[in-house]
């Protein structure tokens, strides 16, 4: 069964969003680069427009849990979310994943 994963980020302010948005592009770039996984970049039409969601389709919930534990250990992956953190509203951050 595969597994969706799903984080969506909402930046503090546009002039935030648009700092942002080089880092969003390196997220998705490190992530295929280290783990091999394509992430979506999708951004809201309707609501907030300084919300960002990454979407993944992965093979299973233990890639997820493999994949989670290596980027996670990755110091070129801290430093990426050290840049995005102050750029973000860490209360409406939200993480899912759906089964497909």
């Amino acid at each position: 069964m595969a597994t969706i994963f799903t984080r969506e980020v909402t930046f503090r302010s546009m002039a935030d969003a648009a700092r942002g948005a080089s880092l969003v592009a390196q997220v998705v770039k490190y992530y295929k680069e280290a783990v091999g996984v394509d992430i979506q970049v999708q951004r809201a039409i309707s609501g907030s427009p300084l919300r960002v969601r990454y979407v993944a389709q992965l093979d299973s919930l233990d890639k997820w849990r493999v994949d989670s534990a290596t980027v996670a250990q990755d110091p070129a992956f801290q430093k990426l979310l050290g840049e995005m953190a102050p750029l973000v509203d860490a209360s409406r951050t939200c993480d899912e994943l759906w089964a497909v």
